[in-house]
C-alpha cells in the first residue's frame, strides 16, 4: 500500500544554520511543534487509509481479529454491506439447480459472521480463541433450495457418503481446482405450520487458506444432469 505523499517542509526541512548561532531562537519552538503536528497528522491519515482500503488476509493478527469481532457486534448497515460483497444470490433459483445462494468466507469475515451471529454474549477474548483454533480456514457455504431429486433426511445431509452429497459437486477454482478438506450439511426447515418439513440444505465446503491467493475466484456448483451454476469473487477487494 502505497504511502502518503510527505508535505515538502518534512522532505525539505530548513537548514541549521538558518536557526541563528546557537541552533535555537523563540521561532524554532513553534517550527519544531508544527513539524511534529504536521508528521503526526499523515502518519494518523495514512493509519486511516491503510485500515479503509480492502486487502485480502490470509493469515490475521491480533489487531485484525479484533477489528473483525468490533465489526460484527455493531449489526448496522455497515456490517450488512460488508456481508453482501461475500455472497450471491439467485433469487429464482439460478438454471433450476435448487441453488439459491453461493457465499464464501475468508479468515477475515469468518471472524465477523461468527461475532455477529453469537452478538453481544460472544466475549473478544472467545473470539481470539476460536479463530486461534483455526487459522487457516476458507469456506464456501451454498444455500441449496428445494424441490430435492429425492426426499432426504437429515441424516442423509449429515453423512458425506449419502446420496446426498451426490446431487450437488461444490468446486473451488482459480489457476486450478482447490482441493477440499472437509464437508457438512445441515437441514432448513419449514417456518409454517409443519416445521419438520425439510426446505433445504446449507453445504459448508473447508479448504485450506494457504491455497487461496489473492485473485479472482470462482465458486461453482453443479447440480444434476450436469446443470451448473458460477459465482466469483475478486479476493483483491475483500478481506
Amino acid at each position: 500500500m502505497s504511502p502518503q505523499n510527505t508535505p515538502d517542509t518534512l522532505r525539505n526541512p530548513p537548514p541549521a544554520s538558518s536557526l541563528g548561532s546557537h541552533g535555537q531562537c523563540p521561532s524554532d519552538r513553534g517550527f519544531f511543534l508544527r513539524f511534529v503536528s504536521i508528521f503526526a497528522a499523515a502518519v494518523l491519515a495514512s493509519l486511516a487509509l491503510a485500515s479503509s482500503l480492502p486487502a485480502y488476509i490470509d493469515h490475521l493478527t491480533e489487531e485484525d481479529v479484533v477489528e473483525a469481532y468490533l465489526l460484527g457486534q455493531r449489526h448496522d448497515q455497515n456490517v450488512s454491506k460488508f456481508f453482501r460483497a461475500y455472497e450471491m444470490i439467485f433469487p429464482n433459483v439460478r438454471q433450476s439447480t435448487n441453488v439459491g445462494r453461493i457465499a464464501i468466507r475468508t479468515p477475515y469475515s469468518s471472524v465477523v459472521q461468527t461475532s455477529f451471529e453469537r452478538g453481544s454474549a460472544y466475549p473478544m477474548s472467545r473470539a481470539r480463541e476460536d479463530y486461534a483454533a483455526k487459522p487457516y480456514q476458507f469456506e464456501a457455504v451454498v444455500t441449496v433450495n428445494t424441490p430435492f431429486a429425492a426426499p432426504w433426511t437429515a441424516a442423509d445431509m449429515s453423512d458425506p457418503k449419502s446420496r446426498f452429497w451426490k446431487q450437488f459437486d461444490v468446486e473451488l477454482s482459480q489457476d486450478r481446482k482447490i482441493a477440499p478438506l472437509y464437508s457438512s450439511a445441515r437441514p432448513l426447515y419449514s417456518t409454517g405450520v409443519d416445521t419438520s418439513s425439510i426446505t433445504g440444505s446449507i453445504l459448508t465446503i473447508g479448504y485450506d487458506v494457504r491455497d487461496v491467493a489473492s485473485r479472482m475466484l470462482r465458486v461453482t456448483v453443479t447440480a444434476p444432469e450436469n446443470r451448473s451454476v458460477t459465482a466469483e469473487f475478486d479476493l483483491e477487494k475483500l478481506r
